[in-house]
């Protein structure tokens, strides 16, 4: 076998085996026979260990560390290439990845046992598996983006694990919101070099001829949002989820996915070093590697403090894996690649130990905090740096853990409605103002971005180069763009206005996405010269649609039916129930593996050629609409239970809190 059909057959493993194991954990679950609820899963997560390392050794001896590019026409006949570059780097994240998943597995398999949601940890942990796989192995834009938000949305649905208690479900939308936030930095990057007809991301560096070097500022802020660098308050938030998923998602893999993806992706000539003889000016791209090193260094510095004054074990060592990871970062930009190899993978390795160990040494003090939250020693050289008055002031405001920052968990929860857990006429208003304000900022925005590259590529024209032709003939700021954007826009307002009502919700959500969809359509037809009649029987139905549910939605609220007491428990369903209408809320939005994904991704890439920035304007719709779906989800069908009947069902099969309801019912 030649070395580009192993790289073949090892994409197929990697990726359908997972997606194997997703579907017979789900299946077996809800099929099963009482006494065999743990045998077969077990069986399935040993059995895959084995294999997957088997296969990891055999890449090993015949592939090494090689440098091979594979292109894989037509991945699993879904019509896009799927890029591989196997390297040292690629074989490296491969076997560390393999390794920790493995061995949080094998831990996974005894913590979790007789728990109520065991079946629903490792099917979301086999998803987890399948997203660092594709992130791995593709250099493709097309399935490396599906990798990442797979990688998101299991990390979420981890941190609500426990979805008996409102505090995970509420620090979970925390996260997804700074997920999603990051995920729009990355497809802007992505529908950017779609647009020159770049799918290999590997390719980064031919922006810059393109006049369009400032675009390496967007991964730069997508890797951040997705490490915890920035906003680092998140990070310790997340520790809601069961020790596995922290070890997993927070310790070790899904903070430091990100870092690969800057050690494959970044070019080597862009380091402070190679830039540093050269006169920077503000567009110059040193500027932003600069910005950079001082958001990691500052990160670092109060990630440092709060580790040493935080109670909680495990939010300890969240902030002392923040602190680290800013430090890698200053590695990369600085050129210290294999330096930051080494780092990242030695620093997973101990952050996976220290979160494993965590729970036994909890028990081992017989308390869940570790030390009291007052202040510790600082170390001789902050002792020898810094005056003891600077240093009081300085662990006094890391108590409150810079208190300015947690003003970004203010904004979320006053924009989602959680900020007083209640969801009523005001919360749908206070919803309207913010999303209608961060439109109108992202409008502005992208508009400035596209006058500004008008300019620059206007002056190429005369070279006679047929894409900065495209780009000034075609005319950005088009008023029925807007209107249908606008349209999708105001469809989204209506669903938060109906998240407690099932249909109306899903009639809501299938307008906004149908609108945006409609929207990219008629970009298409219009780059081939089509008529506008089509455009103005859209407007118009889609307008009377949106005039007709607005009423139906204010008349409810006068009635008072729109009035709820809390956002959590108001519908009481079967599990099965449940999944399968938040299944077909994410099967809407798109979501990688469910209902509509394909064609959304075939719109975005072939739209994203055409007009690169509406199709980020569409994306930031389609986000709020995710996070929508999420928020309904969680509203509706978890959360603290109302009713003996829920708790019971929840945790029937678990002696110790049927005892603790037994006690305080």
């Amino acid at each position: 076998m030649d070395e580009k059909s192993l790289i073949t057959y090892l994409v197929y493993y990697f990726t359908l085996f997972p997606i194997t194991k997703i579907f017979f954990v789900n299946i077996h679950n809800f099929i099963r026979k009482k006494e065999h609820d743990e045998y077969w899963i077990r069986k399935v997560v040993q059995w895959g260990n084995v294999s997957d390392f088997i296969h990891v050794i055999v890449a090993l001896c015949f592939l090494g560390f090689t440098d091979v590019t594979v292109e894989i026409k037509s991945f699993c006949f879904l019509g896009w290439p799927f890029i591989v570059h196997w390297n040292a780097l690629t074989f490296v994240f491969l076997a560390f990845t393999t390794t920790i998943i493995a061995t949080i597995g094998h831990f996974s398999l005894f913590y979790l046992h007789r728990d109520a949601y065991y079946h629903k940890f490792f099917s979301l942990y086999f998803i987890f598996h399948l997203s660092i796989k594709l992130i791995v192995l593709s250099s493709g834009s097309t399935f490396f983006f599906m990798g990442w938000e797979l990688l998101g949305f299991s990390s979420v649905l981890l941190i609500a694990f426990y979805e008996h208690r409102p505090n995970p479900l509420k620090n979970a939308m925390r996260v997804l919101f700074i997920y999603e936030a990051g995920d729009i930095f990355l497809l802007a990057l992505i529908s950017l070099l779609l647009f020159f007809h770049i799918e290999d991301m590997t390719h980064l560096a031919l922006i810059q001829e393109h006049g369009y070097a400032w675009a390496m500022v967007l991964l730069i802020i997508a890797c951040f949002f997705k490490s915890g660098i920035f906003p680092w308050t998140w990070l310790p938030r997340a520790m809601e989820g069961p020790t596995p998923s922290s070890a997993a998602f927070y310790g070790s893999l899904s903070t430091h996915i990100p870092i690969f993806l800057l050690l494959r992706f970044w070019p080597r000539e862009w380091s402070l070093p190679a830039y540093w003889p050269e006169v920077w000016t503000i567009s110059h791209p040193a500027n932003a590697i600069a910005a950079a090193v001082a958001i990691c260094a500052f990160s670092a510095f109060i990630t440092t403090h709060m580790s040493r004054q935080h109670a909680d074990a495990k939010n300890a060592i969240a902030y002392a894996t923040m602190t680290q990871l800013a430090l890698i970062y200053i590695e990369i930009f600085f050129g210290l690649r294999t330096l930051a190899l080494i780092h990242v993978v030695s620093h997973g390795i101990y952050r996976t130990f220290e979160f494993l160990r965590t729970p036994s040494l909890l028990h081992f003090y017989h308390t869940m905090e570790t030390r009291l939250p007052s202040k510790t020693d600082t170390g001789k050289h902050f002792k020898a740096l810094l005056p003891e008055r600077l240093r009081t002031w300085l662990y006094a405001l890391t108590i409150e853990e810079f208190g300015f920052f947690l003003r970004t968990f203010d904004f979320i929860d006053g924009f989602l409605g959680l900020k007083f857990l209640r969801f009523d006429g005001k919360a749908a208003r206070r919803f309207a103002c913010m999303v209608a304000a961060g439109w109108a900022a992202f409008s502005v925005v992208m508009f400035l971005l596209d006058r500004n590259a008008f300019k620059v590529e206007s002056a190429a024209t005369a070279s006679g180069d047929a894409i900065t032709a495209f780009i000034i003939n075609w005319k950005y700021f088009n008023a029925k763009d807007e209107i249908l954007l606008a349209l999708a826009l105001g469809f989204s307002m209506l669903i938060f206005c109906n998240i407690r009502k099932v249909g109306m919700f899903f009639v809501t959500l299938t307008c906004s996405a149908a609108t945006v969809g409609i929207e990219h359509i008629l970009l298409l037809l219009k780059h081939l010269n089509a008529s506008d009649q089509l455009y103005w029987i859209a407007v118009t139905t889609l307008a009377v649609a949106f005039a007709w549910l607005a009423f139906y939605s204010v008349y409810n609220y006068t009635r008072g039916s729109g009035n709820y007491s809390s956002y959590t428990a108001g519908l009481s369903r079967s599990t099965l129930a449940n999944l399968l209408l938040f299944i077909a809320a994410l099967s809407i939005v798109g979501v990688p593996g469910l209902g509509i994904v394909l064609a959304w991704e075939y719109l975005l890439h072939y739209t994203a050629q055409v007009a690169p920035l509406m199709v980020v304007k569409g994306f930031f719709i389609i986000k709020i609409d995710t996070l929508l779906v999420f928020l309904f989800y969680f509203s509706n069908f978890l959360g603290y239970p109302d009713h003996k009947v829920q708790v019971l069902h929840h945790y029937k099969r678990d002696t110790l809190h049927l005892r603790w309801l037994q006690k305080h019912s």
